[in-house]
């Protein structure tokens, strides 16, 4: 009896909330380190005010589809599934810290957003599941 937690619990963890906790972070990482590049290129070049959101919009669509990807590879199954909960749980990780650090109000891009982010992590689960070099029992 003791303190051992139930067994059903260790496998949920283990099946759902640990692949799409490490693909998220993951997609997280990538986008900071593309959105790095992006802001070291727009200190050095004179770029268009309206080139600025297409390239964050960019950028989580390759974070998120990088996350997706890892978040499958690792559940081996449901790519598509663990790819959707990955890019929404970037998507509200982005825009929780982004409401409480920047104060801005939701609008029209923030839902193009959210559709790059649950549409290029879905994908990227599915090429993820289904990519060469699938793990065999």
């Amino acid at each position: 009896m003791g303190n051992n937690p139930p067994k059903g619990d260790l496998s949920l963890a283990r099946k759902w909330i640990l692949p799409v906790l490490f693909g998220t972070a993951i997609g997280l990482l990538g986008t900071a380190v593309i959105l790095t590049f992006f802001a070291l290129v727009l200190t050095l070049q004179d770029v268009p005010q309206g080139v600025i959101l297409p390239l964050v919009i960019g950028s989580v669509g390759i974070g998120t589809f990088l996350g997706g990807y890892i978040c499958a590879r690792i559940a081996g199954k449901k790519g598509l599934v663990y790819g959707f909960l990955s890019g929404l749980l970037y998507y509200l990780i982005l825009t929780g810290l982004s409401l409480v650090i920047m104060h801005f109000s939701l609008d029209a891009s923030q839902a193009i957003k959210l559709g790059v982010a649950l549409a290029f992590s879905s994908f990227g689960g599915i090429i993820g599941v289904n990519g060469k070099g699938k793990r065999r029992a």
